[in-house]
């Protein structure tokens, strides 16, 4: 008997949500969501996330610039690989998020902060980002 093992992943995310937002603060506001994978045992794994659908005029794949848009206007946020909010996450290769599979239920942090003192008026704001699974 012979056979071979394909490589294969299955990918979910969830919702990055953030409490209120008080432009008057000075304050971050911070939130985390999962990303959960599944893939074939040993095999390296990259997770990038897109810019959004919102992002400003500046906003490349390595160094998204990401914002949620609502009634109040454009509210400005980063998602992050690490917990000290440092690695901007991107759609590269490079600003990813890479490991190595189990083989079981892999669970990656997202870190996002909204960052303090924006102007923006009151409303419900919100962005979609396309997240990546690539092995």
């Amino acid at each position: 008997s012979s056979t071979t093992v394909a490589m294969s992943c299955t990918i979910s995310a969830q919702a990055l949500t953030f409490s209120a937002y008080d432009p008057t603060s000075a304050s971050n506001s911070d939130a985390t969501a999962n990303i959960q994978s599944s893939c074939t045992a040993g095999g390296s794994v990259v997770i990038t996330m897109g810019q959004g659908g919102n992002a400003e005029a500046s906003s490349t794949d390595s160094v998204p610039v990401r914002q949620m848009i609502g009634s109040g206007g454009n509210l400005g946020y980063a998602v992050y690989t690490d917990t000290d909010r440092l690695a901007v996450w991107g759609n590269t290769e490079a600003t990813g998020n890479a490991f190595t599979a189990s083989g079981g239920l892999d669970t990656v942090v997202v870190y996002g902060r909204i960052p303090g003192s924006q102007s923006v008026g009151a409303g419900s704001f919100s962005d979609s980002v396309a997240v990546t699974l690539t092995y």
